[in-house]
């Protein structure tokens, strides 16, 4: 398969790939050792509040995505049609304005924080905790939005392996001040504020690194300030700004509704579900951006057959994760929760993950793919269908939480449900809608993935019934056989022939270099 990549930039795409896979594990292996520590010490409850701080700046960020998520785009196009001057104006323009929305948020949530515990069911004994934790969590939001201008510098130069690096560092960071720390203080929750902000300054600095190496002829002047170029952005990126509302009422308000009309433990259980599903969204968002420059350059060429192969690829290669993560779990979830989380009710905890496991292996076929309204400028309708979306998943778990025995189960069925359908069905319809091709386009990508996803899932089962994992031990064995399982048959069920042709070949060549 032919996608008319340089050597060169196909070797980017591959540190790309390999830095934010490591970043990506980091992440997972934070969240690993950190969530039974809390659950053991300070109870699920006060898990559930770590999540539910960072669910609350989620709801901040949609204010910022107005601000953010064409910046990228327009910086990029300016500083590359040789424009330094208005690419400069985008950068510092964004640059402040994002500076002063997220210290006007933080201002309106100091009142929220400390009144929590009028707020939110909050047990007395994690008060003070959780308002810490709230407080450490928000300093972080100024933080990060301060960085996103400086980050836009990896994306102009396509140097996003650069940027993986840094964000390995910040994991890096973030693990060892949190081993630290509950090594040698009795635990609070609001250690992981202090990780994650020592985490957010790491990352800050690199992006300021990457900014002053890549492009410093993009100026940072306050006279370059241009209430048109902000108008600019906002006025593109306020569609995904409501498409972000419409996603945060489908699965960003069920822990709120949880604490809310059922209890902190309910909220807790929910949470701890959803442990790693943060993981796997950044996973597929990863993915996405190692190809997103591919895609620009395809769609600003025009050249339309480039753009449709990447597009494929990118969401079999996301798909693959997608795969890997629900057959994993489908064959080895119960003996690791077992493992992890004891004295937990690993029935229920097993149950809440596999259903919003549904959910998220859709989402990771179709994430890569989103990249389309960015390039279109298409964001109308599909933010229209998330926010109705949103408002059917709100009133479907307040409805089920309050009209029926289901309990915690009504927060994760009416969010997958909901998930799901925009994911397979509104969103690929609509993307070859803009397109101008056929709406059955990405169909047999996303048949091939499902099949692959069957067939490991099928193929998982029958290795944790031959090799019973017990421990540990046996239970690393079991995934690193079914890891050895996942490629070859992901390969063989969901890339073409042509495409397991082009495999072939580049694992022939990376052996003859090996052995020259």
């Amino acid at each position: 398969m032919q996608t008319g990549n340089s050597p060169s930039r196909a070797h980017r795409l591959v540190v790309t790939m390999l830095t934010t896979g490591v970043a990506t594990l980091l992440a997972f292996a934070i969240n690993f050792l950190l969530t039974p520590y809390i659950t053991e010490r300070l109870g699920v409850e006060a898990y559930g509040f770590i999540t539910l701080a960072n669910t609350f700046v989620s709801y901040a960020m949609i204010a910022m995505t107005a601000l953010n998520s064409f910046s990228t785009r327009f910086i990029a196009v300016e500083y590359q049609r040789g424009d330094k001057k208005a690419a400069s104006t985008y950068f510092t323009s964004l640059f402040f304005a994002n500076a002063a929305v997220s210290l006007v948020i933080f201002l309106c949530m100091l009142p929220v924080i400390a009144n929590i515990d009028g707020v939110l069911d909050v047990p007395a004994r994690l008060v003070s905790d959780v308002q810490y934790l709230f407080v450490l969590v928000f300093v972080n939001f100024l933080v990060t939005n301060g960085s996103n201008s400086f980050s836009s510098a990896a994306y102009t130069k396509n140097r996003l392996d650069i940027y993986g690096l840094f964000q390995v560092a910040s994991y890096v960071v973030e693990a060892v001040i949190l081993v630290a720390l509950y090594a040698v203080f009795d635990a609070h929750a609001y250690f992981y504020g202090l990780g994650l902000l020592a985490a957010g300054l790491v990352l800050f600095a690199g992006n300021m690194c990457i900014y002053r190496r890549l492009t410093p002829d993009i100026k940072l002047r306050p006279s370059l300030f241009s209430l048109g170029a902000m108008k600019t952005l906002f006025v593109n990126g306020i569609w995904n700004s409501i498409n972000n509302l419409g996603n945060v009422l489908i699965s960003g308000i069920d822990l709120l509704l949880a604490n809310v009309l059922l209890s902190a433990v309910a909220m807790g259980q929910l949470s701890l579900s959803r442990t790693f599903s943060s993981v796997f969204s950044r996973l597929y968002q990863l993915v996405s951006q190692a190809f997103q420059p591919l895609f620009l350059e395809s769609y600003s060429s025009d050249n339309r057959e480039a753009l449709l192969s990447r597009l494929k690829l990118s969401s079999k290669m996301s798909g693959y994760f997608a795969s890997l993560i629900f057959a994993g779990f489908f064959a080895l979830g119960i003996p690791f929760f077992e493992l992890w989380i004891p004295g937990q009710d690993i029935s229920l905890v097993y149950s809440l993950t596999m259903i919003g496991i549904v959910g998220s292996f859709f989402e990771g076929l179709v994430n890569p793919l989103y990249y389309i309204y960015t390039l279109t400028l298409k964001n109308k309708v599909p933010t229209a269908i998330t926010v109705i979306g949103g408002v059917v998943s709100v009133i479907g778990t307040v409805v089920l939480l309050e009209f029926t025995d289901l309990g915690v189960y009504g927060c994760a069925i009416t969010t997958t449900a909901v998930t799901s359908l925009i994911a397979i069905v509104t969103n690929p319809l609509y993307m070859t809608h803009v397109l101008g091709i056929s709406h059955m386009t990405f169909y047999p990508t996303f048949a091939r993935s499902f099949l692959a996803c069957v067939l490991m899932s099928f193929s998982f089962s029958v290795v944790s019934c031959l090799a019973v994992p017990v421990n540990w031990a046996s239970f690393i064995l079991c995934v690193l056989l079914c890891g050895v399982l996942s490629a070859p048959i992901y390969i063989l069920a969901a890339l073409n022939r042509n495409e397991r042709y082009s495999v072939a070949l580049m694992l022939r060549k990376k052996y003859s270099e090996r052995n020259s």
